[in-house]
């Protein structure tokens, strides 16, 4: 095992860990850096507010714990070793593993299992909370059709009510135009009819000035 690492160490495709010696007893604990979970990324739709996925929000949201060797380090190491072939690799981190004492294999697999799980829980809140946002759209669009059914309902009637005021009015017009025409042509007539008389009566009367003369005035 040793040889296989000194020959990764040797490529510079790994560097070994340098011995740490035992804590004392007198050690101040508190002063220890706390573990920190480092995000797994993983290629996912873009949201639809176009911002970045906070997965460390979300694995700490999903109470995710922190991991001495987190799955993004296992995960660099992979492509860090991608020019071997995969027997290869997988005997070149189990190597490291074994020589290794602070973590094991396994801690990077749970992490990973555990954030899995957390992308499945947060992927299954957004797609109820767009089912959500998709029957309140769709309630807000059942509204906005109803209202303009109602109003364009209600705009059409008082047209059709319009439109039949104003074919009453025009009927009323034309009956009172042409009653008007016909008793102003009755009254035409019945003037002409009179002034014809009225001519006629004239001449006659005139007839007599000129058969015996204009009478003489009386003293």
């Amino acid at each position: 095992m040793k040889g296989m690492l000194d020959f990764l160490e040797k490529a510079g495709l790994v560097k070994k860990d340098e011995p740490v010696p035992p804590p004392s007893d007198n050690a101040d604990t508190a002063s220890a850096p706390p573990l920190v979970t480092e995000p797994l990324v993983i290629d996912l739709p873009a949201m639809p507010s176009g911002e970045p996925l906070d997965l460390a929000r979300i694995y700490a949201d999903q109470g995710v714990p922190a991991s001495i060797y987190p799955a993004e380090r296992l995960l660099r190491l992979v492509d860090g070793l991608s020019a071997m072939d995969e027997a290869t690799r997988l005997m070149a981190i189990k190597a490291m593993d074994a020589a290794d004492e602070s973590w094991s294999i396994d801690d990077p697999l749970a992490d990973a299992a555990a954030k899995l799980s957390a992308l499945a829980a947060h992927a299954e809140q957004l797609q109820m909370s767009q089912q959500a946002l998709q029957a309140q759209t769709q309630a807000r669009l059942d509204a906005v059709a109803a209202r303009q059914a109602q109003t364009v309902g209600d705009i059409r009637q008082q047209i059709s009510e319009l439109e039949a005021l104003v074919e009453r009015e025009l009927t009323r017009a034309a009956q009172e135009t042409a009653t008007q025409q016909a008793a102003l042509q009755t009254a035409q007539a019945q003037t002409a009819r009179e002034l014809a008389e009225i001519t006629q009566t004239s001449q006659r009367l005139q007839s007599l000035a000129r058969q015996f003369g204009t009478p003489n005035p009386q003293e």
